[in-house]
């Protein structure tokens, strides 16, 4: 089921800033494991359960919601289709996840280490290359950031950055940015996903400069979390690229957008 983190949560009917594909709750997305899988039955157990006991809406919502679902329905879609599992089909969003997720975050702490004048300096001073955009006004004059200049961010990022914040945090970029490119393999094997899980281990291991430093408070971030079933999904339904949303953003633009007009 290929679909971004909102249309992931309501078709999955969990809690909002959840997991859709385990019983993690808002304030354990942080943590290095996953909790336990989330299962249709499961599921529609706990919906059962709340609206036998329940005698009326309100606490039916209360009930479930105390399980980490959304309380919003009584009859899922997909409870009749015995051989599906919902939870499980819910795939890895390389565009929403990693580039606008991910990646904004990384931006936005870079930002506030530095200051926007700072790190705009070193992005106009970088040396045009091949296969990357030069930034000549820096990244403060644009208005709206679109996927394909966020992959044009991504290439420079680690080179403003390097000697202008302590390891740690250089550690925790450089992983990060490792796990994005890693995650985007046209093909995998058994060695490639091992690189993908020590990436993710090296940011587990340093992600705590981002507290110690005040940028974050905490660090329970649906889209972080979410880099936790990426090595599964790839071995269950192959390489990102064949569920990417990337693909079908376009689409809407051709289809949609340009068919309405």
């Amino acid at each position: 089921y290929v679909a971004d983190y909102q249309e992931q949560y309501l078709i999955t009917y969990v809690k909002p800033r959840t997991c859709p594909k385990c019983q993690c709750s808002v304030k354990e997305l942080q943590n290095e494991t996953p909790s336990a899988r989330c299962f249709p039955q499961w599921t529609i157990q706990v919906m059962d359960d709340a609206r036998s006991s329940s005698s009326n809406r309100t606490q039916y919502w209360e009930k479930t919601q105390a399980h980490e679902l959304s309380g919003g329905v009584y009859h899922p879609f997909w409870k009749d289709l015995p051989y599906c599992d919902i939870h499980l089909s819910i795939t890895p969003d390389v565009l929403h996840q990693l580039y606008q997720g991910i990646l904004t975050h990384l931006l936005d702490w870079a930002i506030i280490l530095l200051g926007l004048a700072e790190l705009d300096k070193y992005i106009c001073n970088l040396p045009p290359s091949y296969g990357t955009w030069h930034f000549k006004q820096g990244i403060s004059s644009l208005s709206q950031v679109s996927g394909s200049e966020r992959k044009d961010i991504a290439r420079i990022l680690l080179a403003c950055l390097v000697g202008s914040m302590p390891k740690k945090a250089i550690l925790a970029f450089r992983s990060l940015l490792d796990f994005i490119y890693l995650a985007q393999y046209p093909t995998h094997s058994e060695e490639t996903l091992v690189y993908m899980k020590d990436a993710l281990a090296t940011f587990q291991k340093h992600k705590s400069i981002f507290i110690t430093l005040n940028i974050r408070d905490h660090l329970n971030i649906p889209k972080f979390h979410s880099l936790l079933h990426y090595i599964q999904s790839i071995r269950l339904f192959g390489t990102t690229d064949n569920y990417n949303t990337e693909m079908f953003e376009r689409l809407h633009i051709d289809f949609a957008k340009k068919g309405w007009r």
